[in-house]
């Protein structure tokens, strides 16, 4: 009967590749999709990000309804970014790419998700008035400002988001 034998040769370069995966699996790096502080200012003083804020989640007096796009887009794209997770991930811990990369086509895929859902929808109808004002009635497009304005971010700082969109 034969019997197989294990050893490990090399053990220490083992443990160290661990390590290495480990730092590298490691830290609290996120994507962040969204309207990024300092994206701009509408003509009447508003910023981009306070506009994105009402729209998404309708203003506290009632009178804008909530129009999420941020949340299901990305809930949307989840199954895209599982398997580009699957398929490049390999490649990271292999050294032949770099997990920055990852993260920055995961950025890419997310905000375009998130501009094609502003541009899609479903949302609730504007308001008449509002048709009537913008000439058009396509809720959350008027000058493609806040469309424009999403953008992902690379944040590997840990601190926790307290406010921003």
């Amino acid at each position: 009967m034969i019997r197989p034998d294990v050893s490990l040769i090399g053990k220490q370069q083992v443990e160290e590749a661990l390590k290495a995966l480990a730092k590298k699996l490691e830290g609290a790096t996120r994507v962040l999709v969204g309207v990024p502080e300092g994206a701009g200012v509408y003509e009447d003083g508003l910023t981009i990000a306070t506009i994105a804020a009402v729209n998404n989640f309708g203003s506290a007096d009632g009178k804008i309804p909530p129009r999420p796009f941020l949340q299901p887009a990305i809930e949307e794209g989840a199954p895209q970014y599982q398997r580009l997770a699957e398929v490049m991930i390999p490649k990271v811990l292999a050294g032949e790419m770099e997990m920055t990369t990852l993260l920055e086509q995961m950025g890419n895929l997310a905000e375009g998700h998130v501009k094609q859902k502003i541009t899609d929808g479903p949302f609730k109808d504007n308001a008449e008035s509002t048709k009537k004002a913008k000439g058009s009635d396509k809720p959350l497009i008027d000058t493609g400002a806040l469309r424009q304005s999403i953008r992902y971010v690379i944040d590997d700082s840990g601190e926790p988001i307290d406010e921003g969109l």
